[in-house]
């Protein structure tokens, strides 16, 4: 993890709920904040694990064992220990989590893994996925890993630098459909956290940030996309893929619609800025109007900050930076409407907006989103593109849907007499790449986590630009599949 300012008060917590809980989810989260090799983060990752964990501590119904570890993880054996203390009760009706907040680490010239960081400030390890799966494998019931590194997503294959490298790192997973991987980066991102001046609350990890909200931290379900109280793990990856704009989270999941993730019933910590909603967030550059609204708690100042990625890279340094209309909010829902025409540099691309409440020398992050900006008149070309050829089970199949503006994105999968097997993703927004690719992987299974049998299907993608929905589509030959499971 890179760290962008400095910051956070400590803190350590060791909860174990009693044995005869009858709750089914369990879990583990890890902070590595000082290392031998590499900078320190301080205490900053500490902030993580106190939002996290008070997410999860509100949780109903209650999980059966909460368990974190700050700092004191070092070595591979000192993981395998903390995963065998909080998960060897588990049974196939559970679901067991592993959070691991760290740094991310890029291979040397005769190296070609991604690894993770391992380090207590005295000792420190490198582990790759594979190395993390195996400590996993053995658990019952399914199984969550929440990544939170810099380039976290090449531990699954997503985005590796190295392309001879990929198979390796996702067989394991593949393989094993009662583990689930959601990530904070791609594998060529970094991951970003915040930190200013005098911050005692609030926002930390900009993926911690984005996760505990959409769990319920602060009393409202930022990521329960239908309505229906409680948050699925394809909703939460929906949700981070607009609430986090300076990395891509990956997931990596069988069955991600059905894997409901522990959520708080109520609020667990109070910011002064909480309730987000936002309306489109594609728009188009001859109307770049964008309308949200926050309830503010507690009587405070605003602050709004617009980062531009612009040369395939966010423009941290000259972000615009300007106070809301009203120079103290009063507690109450407040609705705003920001227009960008005179903020954005270009006529189209993305920005990333990003919501603060400034209480006297302390700056609170209360909310991220990614926004993007269409051309209003363009020669807009869409044209998905992936291998004729797939064998699931040894790979994911790359999907690239090549687009020249930004755009909302739905691919589906089809089966040779148009029935459709699966959704890969829903009205999705396109995110910044350097090559104006978007880039989507299937794993070769249907909508309820069964591998398909061979035979010729059909991949379309469609977008929404302008007005008008333009659609794409390639066909792929499934072989060498082991039957579907019933």
């Amino acid at each position: 993890m890179r760290k962008k300012m400095g910051l956070v008060a400590v803190f350590v917590l060791l909860v174990l709920f009693p044995a005869f809980s009858l709750a089914s989810t369990r879990a583990l989260l890890i902070a590595c904040s000082n290392f031998v090799s590499q900078p320190d983060l301080g205490n900053a990752v500490s902030g993580n694990l106190q939002m996290l964990g008070s997410v999860w501590l509100g949780a109903q119904p209650r999980l059966a064992g909460l368990s974190i570890e700050d700092g004191t993880i070092g070595t591979q054996e000192a993981l395998d220990a903390a995963i065998h203390d909080a998960f060897d009760a588990a049974t196939e009706e559970d679901l067991s989590i592993l959070y691991l907040c760290t740094h991310g680490i890029l291979p040397s010239s005769d190296d070609q893994s991604v690894y993770l960081l391992l380090g207590d400030g005295q000792t420190e390890s490198m582990l790759t996925g594979s190395q993390l799966y195996e400590m996993i494998a053995g658990i019952q019931g399914e199984k969550l890993l929440i990544l939170d590194a810099c380039f976290s997503g090449a531990l699954i294959g997503r985005g590796s630098p190295f392309a001879q490298n990929v198979e390796d790192c996702v067989k394991p997973f593949l393989a094993d459909p009662s583990v689930h991987v959601l990530t904070s980066a791609n594998g060529f991102e970094s991951s970003w956290y915040f930190d200013s001046e005098g911050l005692s609350t609030g926002a930390i990890s900009y993926f911690a940030s984005a996760l505990t909200s959409g769990l319920g931290l602060y009393g409202t379900l930022e990521a329960d996309l239908n309505g229906d109280d409680q948050v699925s793990l394809s909703e939460l990856h929906h949700y981070l893929n607009v609430a986090v704009p300076s990395s891509s989270s990956q997931l990596l999941s069988a069955s991600a619609d059905t894997l409901m993730v522990p959520s708080a019933q109520g609020a667990m910590l109070s910011r002064p800025l909480t309730g987000f909603s936002y309306g489109d967030l594609l728009l188009l550059s001859d109307e770049p109007t964008l309308d949200f609204s926050f309830t503010v708690t507690q009587e405070t100042s605003v602050q709004y900050r617009l980062v531009d990625y612009d040369a395939g890279r966010w423009n941290w340094e000259n972000a615009q930076v300007f106070l809301d209309e009203e120079s103290l909010l009063t507690p109450g829902r407040k609705t705003r409407t920001l227009t960008l025409s005179d903020i954005a540099p270009h006529d189209s691309g993305y920005l990333m907006l990003q919501v603060f409440a400034l209480q006297g020398e302390e700056l609170i992050l209360c909310s991220e989103r990614l926004i993007a900006v269409q051309p209003a008149q363009s020669d807009a070309r869409m044209d998905v593109k992936c291998p004729p050829v797939y064998t699931p089970g040894t790979t994911e199949l790359p999907i690239s849907v090549h687009l020249n503006v930004p755009a909302e994105v739905t691919v589906s999968v089809f089966n040779s007499d148009g029935e459709l097997i699966r959704r890969l993703c829903t009205s999705q927004l396109t995110r910044p790449t350097p090559d104006q690719v978007f880039t989507i992987t299937w794993d070769g299974r249907d909508s309820v986590g069964n591998t398909l049998a061979d035979g010729l299907y059909n991949i379309a993608a469609e977008a929404r630009i302008g007005m008008s929905r333009q659609k794409s589509s390639v066909s792929v030959q499934i072989t060498g599949s082991p039957h579907p499971a019933f």
